[in-house]
């Protein structure tokens, strides 16, 4: 069954674990409507073990991989990390 992702949450320490790769909560939000593709988290273990890896382009063209986990609300997720590609 294909992972539904229609929103995107940042915590503070989410905010600052992008701003410190500079990307913005926006950029990343910007992935859900430029199409993107989601991928088994490699590193799954113990509480994480719902974490998914969210892989996209920016309007500007970045490439991202966002690591996000569930939310009790469907569709929306929260941001843990991302990085550049």
């Amino acid at each position: 069954m294909p992972i539904r992702i229609v929103h995107l949450r940042a915590s503070d320490t989410a905010r600052a674990k992008l701003g410190a790769r500079a990307i913005s909560v926006d950029e990343a939000r910007q992935l859900l409507s430029n199409g993107y593709e989601t991928r088994p988290n490699p590193r799954n273990r113990g509480r994480a073990r719902k974490r998914t890896l969210l892989l996209g382009r920016t309007n500007g063209g970045r490439t991202l991989t966002l690591v996000v986990e569930p939310t009790a609300d469907p569709g929306s997720w929260l941001i843990v990390t991302a990085w550049e590609n």
